[in-house]
């Protein structure tokens, strides 16, 4: 019976419509400690039975941390480090070890492009149309090609509601001393969002608008320069559904995204300080349709997509009445793919893909072309995985990708991944899974010809058309106990070898005195360690959870450890609601050990540690205020010596809100 469940539970998720997925999540469900999961597998499963290390954030968790961004959303899953993008406002995803660019953001199972060099931006992206975001580490998936070797965040966004429904959102936030005018007492950013989604049993639709301001903020008072971006976010968004049999979906969507961020630095020319402002200007809009379909053959799924990005900046200099030094850079992503699932022989439950991915990459300094029109790849894919029970207690999914690029040829991807029910002790049940898989990621356009330009701050990085494709294994051991009730405990080790890894290097100093790297295949290089994880409901009202991960690396070539990658890492929080009055209060917990920042291990940022109080009381029915302190320590880096010290760039930061939903 459980394996019919188990492999028949995807060809519910695709005949339910959107309206009716609404129906079935109850507040109850909502906070469940073993949600269904789908990114690992592509059909759906208790997050305990699948076979690929998993991930999740709910909507629950979101709104009870008061998440602003996708950013927000993940500072409590174990293992994953949120580090702050060179040269840029935004933050970027590393998941065991391996940096962002080589992990890959999804939306509904669509790319997200880079905003800068090959980091996806997850601040950019707002938490008000999510539902869920799922977390898979390593390259075990055979579902996900390039640039998924770290890993996949999948995020997922809500379902219309059965009838209309609203929801709007007001906040006022401060960062303290740390506000641009030195005024502790006023908010110095904001937020204002609202959805609104309607139902039928045959036509749904949603609308999303969220703005995001801030006045920036300043740890260095009585200096020129700014350490927070000053200025505006906005997002808008909204999915038109039709659903006229019970076996058949068809959705439009177009999600629109506008920064305007501006901050103060400073230039070193000749020895002559100059002030300047930099603007970072960003559009991204996403167009694009999917169906499902199932039939006798099985259940069908297809979808088309389009995305363009452009982003401008200037380094303006104070002194001038233009803006200088003026970059703009367009990139445009598409694609389209045809997948098929079918339960075979009553024991294989067949999942096979097809997808063409194209993109293109235009960049310009001062209207004069520095990446030509016309800079493309372009990428056809398939896979195919099997589902099946070798016995009632042991699943295994085996699984093959093939690429085929336009710049690197062909590439076959082998994967493994099995989960094993060992035993039940009283209430718990115990288990294992692992999972081996080939990675692989091909160099993208902006490693191979676009130019990052932070001369202000003395550098500059070029790209390299001559560079080849990176390729690792990936080994993931895991063993878990769950009693069903909220309570479980896992731990999972890891193992990730890389080769031809992809990195930067010092070239030459141009005649501006300005350091010229460039990107070269050099580095050999490994992670290793282990992510602990855990939560227990010591009654209806308190909850605790935790998470350690012990993180070793090496550059293969030297022996020594890879920069900026700590050791030790500990997440810990503890959630209280009253039984009466609703009451949440939620306290939650980071250390994070030493870490080196430089290649030859001689420069060391200190450990830390922070703690985020987050409150949430309903009123009057529909209303809820919430408010919270995060980084409660006032943890902070030393910005004069921002190349070694990694500690976090914002100190402590109050905020109050208030949310209405009906």
């Amino acid at each position: 019976m459980k394996k019919q469940i188990s492999l028949l539970q995807f060809s519910l998720v695709l005949s339910a419509s959107p309206v009716l997925l609404a129906e079935t999540v109850s507040p109850a469900n909502a906070v469940d400690m073993n949600p269904v999961v789908v990114t690992g597998t592509k059909s759906e499963k208790l997050l305990s039975d699948s076979p690929v290390k998993t991930e999740v954030v709910t909507r629950e968790d979101i709104k009870a941390n008061h998440a602003r961004d996708v950013k927000e959303a993940l500072e409590d899953i174990p293992g994953l480090m949120l580090k702050r993008i060179h040269g840029k406002s935004g933050y970027e995803v590393w998941l065991q070890g391996l940096d962002s660019n080589r992990v890959k953001v999804l939306i509904d199972g669509e790319p997200v492009a880079a905003s800068t060099g090959s980091s996806v931006d997850v601040t950019q992206i707002s938490s008000l149309d999510i539902e869920r975001i799922e977390v898979v580490k390593g390259a075990t998936s055979a579902l996900y090609g390039s640039s998924a070797m770290g890993g996949v965040i999948n995020i997922i966004t809500r379902p219309a509601d059965q009838g209309v429904h609203y929801e709007a959102l007001a906040e006022g936030s401060s960062y303290g001393e740390d506000n641009p005018d030195g005024a502790a007492a006023k908010f110095a950013a904001g937020r204002l969002n609202g959805r609104i989604s309607s139902g039928t049993s045959q036509w749904y639709s949603v609308l999303n608008l969220d703005v995001r301001t801030s006045e920036g903020f300043d740890a260095t008072p009585g200096t020129w320069t700014t350490e927070g971006a000053e200025g505006e976010r906005y997002s808008a968004g909204g999915r038109l559904g039709w659903t006229p049999t019970e076996t058949q979906r068809y959705e439009i969507y177009a999600d629109l995204y506008k920064e305007d961020l501006n901050s103060q630095t400073i230039a070193n020319t000749g020895g002559k300080i100059i002030p300047k402002i930099k603007d970072e200007d960003a559009d991204r809009i996403r167009l694009g349709g999917r169906f499902n379909v199932d039939s006798n053959s099985g259940q069908w799924k297809g979808s088309l997509f389009r995305e363009s990005f452009e982003n401008d900046t200037y380094q303006d200099i104070v002194s001038t009445a233009d803006k200088e030094d003026h970059r703009s850079a367009e990139f445009e992503t598409r694609r389209t793919t045809l997948e098929w699932s079918n339960l075979v022989w009553e024991e294989h439950f067949l999942t096979s893909g097809l997808e063409y991915f194209y993109e293109s990459l235009e960049q310009f300094k001062e209207g004069v072309a520095e990446v030509d029109p016309g800079t493309d790849r372009q990428s056809i894919e398939w896979f195919i995985q099997d589902d099946l029970f070798l016995t009632d207690k042991l699943e295994v999914i085996p699984g093959i990708r093939w690429q085929h690029d336009s710049g690197f040829g062909n590439y076959v991807a082998p994967k493994l991944n099995l989960r094993q029910e060992i035993t039940k002790a009283g209430s718990w049940n115990l288990f294992t899974r692992a999972g081996v898989g080939r990675g692989y990621r091909v160099p993208n356009l902006k490693e191979r010809y676009y130019i990052f330009d932070h001369s202000q701050i003395g550098y500059m990085v070029q790209g390299n058309s001559d560079l080849e494709p990176e390729s690792s294994n990936s080994l993931q051991l895991g063993f878990g106990a769950n009693n069903g009730k909220g309570a479980y405990v896992d731990i999972n080790f890891f193992y990730n070898d890389i080769t031809d890894l992809i990195e930067t290097a010092f070239s030459h100093t141009d005649s501006d005195n300005v350091a010229i790297y460039s990107y070269i295949n050099i580095a050999e290089a490994e992670t290793r360690g282990v992510e602990l994880s855990a939560a227990y409901p010591l009654n209806p009202q308190w909850r605790i959870n935790g998470g350690y991960t012990f993180l070793e690396s090496e550059d293969k070539r030297t022996g020594l450890t890879l920069p900026n990658r700590p050791r030790h890492q500990i997440k810990a929080g503890i959630k209280y609601q009253h039984p009466e009055w609703l009451t949440e209060l939620l306290l939650n917990g980071v250390y994070q050990s030493e870490e080196y920042t430089d290649e030859t291990n001689s420069l060391e940022s200190p450990d830390w540690s922070t703690l985020d109080i987050k409150l949430s009381q309903p009123v009057y029915g529909t209303f809820t205020v919430f408010g919270g302190i995060d980084n409660v320590t006032d943890t902070q880096r030393d910005f004069s010596q921002a190349d070694r010290d990694k500690r976090p760039e914002e100190g402590r930061f109050f905020y109050l809100g208030l949310r209405v939903e009906g």
